[in-house]
């Protein structure tokens, strides 16, 4: 896969992370969770824009449309089930990281590769917001472990 190809599916990644979010805040009826993946939306974008301003001048105009579909992934997704959506969206940007990285080694270009290694590491920041999350909604977040509170409901 060459640069321009790399360049393509980064921001092929970009858009459908967008379209994947805006869906999952839609989907959620919970208004917290709704303001969490539209934040994830406007980081996406972030990132798009980023793209964009970086490949500009090495590639004047090679740049996807904003008319990516998500296609039959999302189709055979469970969306009553909040784990599966998470779990998605976690591979989701574990593809975008491993999308930049791939990039990175690419590029020659001292700053453009060190915005693809920047990408990378902020894909891996959210998908740690979307661990958190999926803790949040499941209720799994412990503060302590439970067996140490045997014998302190006892009289």
């Amino acid at each position: 896969m060459n640069k321009l190809e790399l360049y393509h599916a980064a921001l092929s990644a970009e858009l459908r992370s967008q379209k994947l979010y805006a869906t999952l805040a839609r989907s959620f009826h919970h208004p917290e969770t709704s303001a969490f993946f539209n934040e994830l939306v406007r980081l996406e974008k972030n990132h798009e824009q980023k793209l964009r301003e970086a490949f500009a001048a090495e590639f004047p105009d090679p740049a996807p449309s904003g008319d990516i579909k998500l296609g039959r992934e999302l189709q055979e997704l469970d969306f009553s089930d909040p784990q599966v959506l998470l779990e998605y969206a976690i591979s989701r940007e574990d593809y975008a990281r491993e999308q930049y990285l791939a990039l990175a080694a690419e590029i020659e270009d001292a700053d453009l590769k060190a915005l693809a290694l920047r990408l990378a590491a902020e894909e891996e920041g959210h998908k740690s917001l979307l661990l958190a999350e999926m803790s949040r909604i499941q209720g799994a977040l412990r503060w302590f472990d439970p067996s140490e509170l045997a014998g302190l409901m006892e009289d």
